[in-house]
């Protein structure tokens, strides 16, 4: 279950409210309680929000910004901001979970001989739980360009249960254009002494720390 925290919501009305919230990356609802006071708010209502989170043991802190979705629709989406530069910031966003239905068995054979198809052995159908967070450099026009992508998998197959990763670098010169080419080198350089990939969100986040240290 989704745990409720202390925090703060900042309204598109100019409005802040003080209570305990509960957000669900899963389908990008915000809850607020407050006494007797309930609601729930989507990223068109909300400016910005925080909260302090009891199992990372930190302050979260989320705005709302127009971007593109995967329909190519523009509109007021949740970000949150993972670390911050003079100049730019690292930003985190999580799609909606993706749930895909998949048939499992051998494949069909077509036989040259009599010109009939075999039809392959069904076994069941396996359950595919996917779930994508991104990883966005924003800079200080609030232009958002996209760096990372994170796609976590959990299989509910027909034999087995298993667990899968994909990360991908979107953008090979989007840190770079950020950082500038000495730094950006000094990163590079640093992440194979370290052992860090910029794939791994954890890895990137201290390859992030170390640059705001030596920026």
């Amino acid at each position: 279950d989704l745990a409720w925290s202390e925090g703060s919501i900042f309204t598109t009305e100019g409005i802040e409210l003080f209570g305990l919230l509960r957000y669900n990356d899963k389908s990008g609802l915000l809850s607020y309680e407050n006494g007797n006071r309930s609601s729930t708010y989507t990223a068109r209502g909300v400016v910005a929000f925080e909260f302090f989170d009891e199992r990372s043991k930190k302050q979260r802190v989320f705005y709302s910004f127009p971007f593109e979705d995967n329909q190519g629709i523009k509109r007021p989406l949740f970000f949150e901001v993972l670390m911050e530069f003079k100049n730019f910031a690292v930003l985190s966003k999580v799609d909606p979970i993706d749930i895909a239905h998949k048939s499992v068995g051998t494949p069909g054979a077509f036989n040259p001989a009599t010109s009939t198809i075999t039809y392959g052995d069904y076994y069941g159908t396996s359950i595919e739980i996917s779930q994508t967070e991104s990883i966005y450099l924003m800079d200080s026009e609030t232009n958002i360009k996209p760096y990372v992508r994170i796609v976590e998998t959990d299989i509910d197959g027909v034999f087995y249960d298993r667990k899968k990763t994909k990360n991908k670098i979107l953008d090979d010169d989007l840190l770079e254009e950020f950082v500038g080419q000495e730094m950006n080198e000094k990163l590079v350089l640093y992440a194979k002494q370290q052992d860090l990939s910029f794939k791994v969100k954890n890895d990137l986040m201290k390859i992030f720390q170390y640059c705001r240290e030596n920026l």
